[in-house]
């Protein structure tokens, strides 16, 4: 089995990977997949339903804020804390070296297969939507795709861990991504490189978020313009 380390990069690269190659795709000018950006889904709920953009911006910030106000190496008794692998909790906080044992422990198994079925669920609801419920801009197989992703990847762990205590033991992204700028920092890479790329990993995530959230409330940001102004 995995280091739970290890684990929590596939399973976020996974998560990562899902949205970012159709965004990817999509930028390059292809169209031959069988549902929709998440950009694209979500720019289509807004222009029919107002308030999705409302959602939209508070959860954002809400990733923001909660990395801002609760470092991820944060143990403060009585307030908002992180467990070890990373998740934000009102229950128990970690103690200091709880993160380094929690990463480096060996992952469970029933943490894996739970993965593996969650990911299996996502491929078939979508292939399902794909072949029964899709529409003529395959919106619908998008629905179910970034709906199920964002539920069984984000929602259902962090309530669980927020309001429940207990460790959900596999890394969060915060963890995650903690870890790879950690593993930067001391790769010993010529010219300090490793520092270097370390605080450009926090950067880009920064600057991805600004952006993602520019991008999903004045969608098709930064073509908006052209709408706005078309001869400008």
């Amino acid at each position: 089995m995995p280091t739970r380390r290890r684990l929590g990069y596939l399973i976020w690269g996974i998560a990562g990977g899902v949205i970012a190659v159709p965004e990817l795709i999509a930028a390059a000018g292809g169209g031959f997949l069988p549902f929709t950006t998440i950009s694209a889904a979500t720019g289509h709920l807004e222009r029919y339903h107002n308030w999705v953009e409302l959602f939209v911006v508070a959860a954002i910030v809400f990733f923001v804020f909660s990395v801002v106000r609760v470092s991820p190496n944060a143990a403060w008794a009585g307030k908002p804390g992180r467990t070890p692998g990373g998740r934000l909790t009102m229950q128990s906080h970690a103690p200091p070296g709880a993160q380094e044992r929690f990463d480096e422990a060996e992952a469970e198994r029933v943490f894996v297969i739970a993965a593996v079925l969650a990911l299996a669920l996502v491929a078939v609801a979508t292939w399902a939507a794909v072949e029964w419920w899709d529409d003529k801009r395959h919106f619908h197989p998008a629905f179910v795709l970034y709906g199920l992703l964002f539920l069984l990847w984000l929602v259902i762990p962090s309530l669980v861990a927020f309001f429940g205590g207990p460790e959900v033991r596999f890394p969060t992204l915060f963890r995650t991504v903690r870890n790879l700028e950690e593993w930067l920092a001391r790769s010993g890479l010529p010219y300090n490189l490793g520092p270097l790329l370390a605080w450009l990993v926090a950067y880009v995530i920064l600057a991805g978020l600004v952006i993602l959230l520019l991008h999903l409330t004045l969608y098709p940001y930064p073509d908006i313009t052209h709408i706005i102004d078309p001869k400008g």
